[in-house]
């Protein structure tokens, strides 16, 4: 049996309840609706925010970057007391301009010591070598003078023998005299040559000429070492930045001054080698500051290959990853100047 059910009369009239009007309130689905559209917008947006961070490299040509004027860190080369600064911060520097002096204590007494020790050693010996050849060739004097008399004695007495006035024996015993006087000359001769050979040996390889070039050796180094104590600037430059103060106490190492060569900051970008079309000079990129500003820049220099990221823009997990440094020039006047502030780069497409 099929059985079918008449319509109420509400659902032609539904203001109309046996013959007296009911209004009703208006429907509130639209709020419900709202509020359950905001639920799912609040749950589902940490998956598109997550979306979006891993697509977004893929979808433009990022780069980390930082702003810099590629500074020279001037280091210390050994512990001292900072004399002097002779520059100023932003000063424009020549080549081999002194830049600040360091005063080593220690250092400058072991210069004095050695000094000391050497002229101590070149006021004595040479003074006693120079009186023993002095002597030595007075000898050669006084045997040239014997053997000169001994040879006019020779002399008278080769003619008072030809007149039989001399006897053999003692004629002689003049040859004798004038033998010995002659080899009393040679020999005060050679003596004079031994004692100069001597002192050349002396001189090459004595142990005083050993000790005297060791302190040679010794203070050549320590000299150096304080003429490395003021430091010069390698080329034409800018002072960058003076790290430490008049009078204070430098540890071996430590930075002072930062230099650059550079008139104006640059931007380095390290971008990814298979990006490698987006590095011909002239290309356009936008760059992002952490302010959140933006401004224009060119590809300047030619790109070179480096084997990681700088410090402060490398991670704990980026390992030794060769990446290409591009070197960007700002189409305008940098607002900030701030030595390696990280900066985001993104190229414009090549279509």
């Amino acid at each position: 049996m099929k059985v079918s059910y008449q319509p109420s009369s509400k659902s032609e009239r539904p203001t109309v309840d046996k013959g007296l009007k009911v209004d009703y309130a208006a429907a509130k689905r639209g709020g419900f609706k709202g509020r359950w559209y905001l639920l799912l917008l609040l749950v589902i947006s940490p998956v598109l925010i997550v979306l979006w961070v891993l697509a977004r490299p893929h979808v433009f040509v990022l780069a980390s970057g930082i702003v810099t004027t590629e500074p020279l860190e001037m280091r210390a080369p050994a512990k001292g007391e900072l004399v002097s600064i002779s520059v100023k911060q932003g000063q424009q520097l020549a080549k081999g301009n002194v830049v600040l002096e360091i005063v080593n204590v220690q250092l400058n007494a072991q210069i004095n010591e050695l000094n000391r020790q050497l002229l101590s050693i070149h006021k004595g010996k040479p003074q006693s070598n120079k009186t023993i050849l002095q002597q030595l060739q007075l000898r050669i004097d006084v045997a040239d003078e014997g053997v000169e008399r001994q040879n006019d004695l020779l002399q008278t007495y080769k003619d008072f023998q030809k007149r039989g006035i001399v006897p053999t024996s003692d004629m002689a015993m003049i040859l004798q005299a004038h033998t010995a006087s002659k080899m009393a000359l040679e020999q005060a001769k050679v003596d004079l040559l031994q004692e100069k050979e001597r002192q050349h040996i002396e001189s090459v390889a004595g142990s005083i000429t050993q000790a005297r070039h060791g302190i040679e050796l010794q203070l050549a180094n320590f000299r150096a070492q304080q003429a490395d104590l003021v430091i010069h600037t390698p080329y034409d430059s800018h002072v960058a930045d003076i790290l430490v103060q008049q009078g204070e106490h430098i540890a071996e190492d430590q930075p002072l001054v930062l230099i650059s060569g550079r008139s104006s900051s640059v931007i380095f970008a390290f971008l990814d080698p298979k990006y490698l079309d987006y590095t011909m000079m002239g290309q356009k990129a936008t760059v992002k500051l952490p302010n959140g500003d933006h401004f224009r820049a060119q590809v300047s220099e030619p790109t070179e290959l480096v084997g990681r990221l700088p410090r402060q823009l490398s991670g704990p997990f980026d390992g030794e990853k060769p990446v290409l440094r591009v070197t960007l020039t700002p189409d305008v006047e940098l607002p900030i100047s701030i030595e390696g502030v990280p900066v985001e780069v993104s190229f414009d497409y090549i279509w």
